[in-house]
């Protein structure tokens, strides 16, 4: 497959802003992983006030609200016409995060789910949102993994297309994490594939994918022998 014909076919599968009537083929992917992304993330928010960096249409936010999230803030650069929901708990704001003017210590919990690689700088957004949460805030965020989009289409991400910025492998996503909060963050993994280098696990790593419309897409703690499609980090700001 010819490098070009990989960026396009990267390109339809990464930006992916599913949607309530995702029904292609990546959307469903893309709108089942949202829905696990914020089931995950919903496990943490009770009494809790939520900024949700990059939520879009919303399309987790009543997830959020029924493990009792108290309000959340939805950041995106573009809240869509389509924008799911009206609950007053949930406030709506475009704007660019890296700039936009939070008080700071004004969140319990920060959310960053599929939206770190189009920030124009990691290390400035996570000294932000180590800033923005309160002492005992938890950051939830995830990353693309580098090393599979390397693996599957050839390039780094930010090769892929402009929008994107620098993605991370697990040890990079680790580092960052703890250049900023100053404690081991807890991974997880969503969509793991085989992470063997045998023939059946070469065979494996390339069909997965195909099966992704008919599964569901929880995140998990990594399975052994395997690497995940997006790597997942949980941590905890201490004072």
């Amino acid at each position: 497959m010819g490098k070009e014909l990989k960026r396009r076919l990267a390109r339809a599968i990464i930006i992916d802003r599913a949607t309530s009537r995702s029904a292609s083929f990546i959307g469903r992917v893309a709108r089942e992983r949202s829905r696990e992304n914020y089931r995950f993330a919903s496990a943490f928010v009770a009494g809790k006030t939520i900024l949700d960096v990059g939520g879009g249409v919303g399309i987790g936010h009543d997830l959020l609200l029924a493990g009792g999230a108290v309000s959340i803030v939805s950041l995106d650069r573009h809240i869509a016409a389509t924008a799911e929901g009206s609950d007053p708990r949930v406030q709506p704001v475009v704007g660019d995060f890296l700039i936009y003017p939070f008080a700071d210590e004004s969140f319990d919990v920060i959310i960053c789910l599929g939206t770190l690689f189009y920030l124009g700088d990691s290390d400035g957004a996570l000294r932000k949102m180590r800033r923005l949460l309160r002492p005992g805030g938890m950051l939830i965020i995830n990353c693309i993994n580098q090393d599979m989009v390397r693996r599957y289409f050839g390039m780094k991400l930010e090769d892929v297309d402009e929008k994107f910025t620098t993605a991370y492998d697990e040890h990079g996503l680790r580092a960052l994490i703890q250049r900023h909060f100053e404690t081991e963050p807890a991974l997880y993994v969503q969509q793991p594939v085989p992470d063997s280098r045998t023939l059946f696990g070469a065979i494996a790593f390339w069909l997965i994918p195909l099966t992704w419309p008919l599964r569901r897409h929880p995140v998990v703690p990594k399975p052994p022998g395997a690497k995940g499609m997006f790597n997942y980090a949980i941590a905890n700001r201490k004072n």
